[in-house]
């Protein structure tokens, strides 16, 4: 299933970078300045040991969703399941970043706060600043004018925003299960758990700044988005395991909770609503 995905989105994008199956990947993390002050974005980069072709139809920006950060969702160490190394494989230079106060940008000091105290963090208009200053970074280091962008979820979304913005920046942009626009989204609209119940059309602040994530409530939704009744038909059963222990690993606070559990900001969940 996963890698009839990964084909299908592969040709989306191009057919163009020569394949490197047996290269030697090369990763690199960095911390590079946002937009904003104070605000540190975290970027990876993972590149074919060698390669020194840099060209608007072979740089690739990830943007990840609203729970994890990139490096799960994108470059899962688990069999071959990482979507970043695969793109790799087949001669393309690929970049996955975090926006503030996921994984390993900046947290601000509200994330170490009790969540009601303060209101939902990381706005849809501020993780567009987040990914400009990826973008702005990407094209300086390697001198190309265009990157392509494959958002997933409110990536996907994400992407969209970018891309209607800055469309010259843009060389092919993938929507990957971005929401749209239908209010009755059994997990965001209203009658959801995020509404008012006082004001139904109203989002419900009291949620606060951030939410926790546990594996098994994230699985449990993995789950009922399945239409199967035996999951392990549809999933390698280890999968969920070990990729929120991937997750779990960019919160250092992660093993301060019982159980261990994400933090992530619901910044994005005011805007889904």
């Amino acid at each position: 299933m996963i890698k009839s995905v990964l084909a299908l989105l592969a040709a989306l994008i191009c057919a163009g970078p020569a394949s490197a199956q047996q290269a030697t990947i090369v990763k690199s993390d960095m911390q590079i300045d946002g937009l904003d002050p104070g605000i540190k974005i975290f970027v990876r980069e993972k590149i074919a040991q060698g390669n020194t072709r840099f060209a608007n139809d072979n740089i690739v920006l990830f943007l990840h969703g609203a729970t994890g950060p990139s490096t799960c969702d994108f470059d899962l160490q688990y069999k071959d399941y990482s979507w970043a190394d695969w793109l790799v494989k087949r001669g393309y230079v690929v970049y996955m970043g975090d926006y503030r106060n996921y994984g390993g940008s900046t947290r601000e000091a509200a994330m170490d706060e009790p969540p009601a105290k303060n209101q939902p963090l990381t706005r849809s208009f501020l993780a567009l600043r987040d990914i400009e200053a990826m973008v702005n970074h990407i094209k300086r280091t390697r001198n190309v004018q265009k990157v392509t962008l494959i958002g997933w979820s409110w990536g996907a979304m994400m992407a969209g925003y970018y891309a209607s913005l800055h469309s010259e920046n843009v060389e092919k942009l993938v929507m990957y299960a971005p929401l749209y626009n239908f209010n009755d989204h059994t997990n965001l609209g209203p009658g959801s758990g995020l509404q008012n119940k006082r004001k139904p059309t109203e989002f419900n602040f009291a949620l606060g700044a951030y939410r926790v994530a546990s594996e098994a409530a994230n699985t449990a939704r993995w789950n009922g988005e399945i239409p199967a009744e035996n999951k392990d038909e549809y999933r390698d059963p280890a999968l969920p395991a070990a990729f929120w222990s991937e997750c779990l690993a960019t919160d250092p606070t992660s093993n301060s909770r019982t159980p261990p559990s994400l933090r992530a900001p619901n910044g994005v969940l005011e805007d889904s609503f």
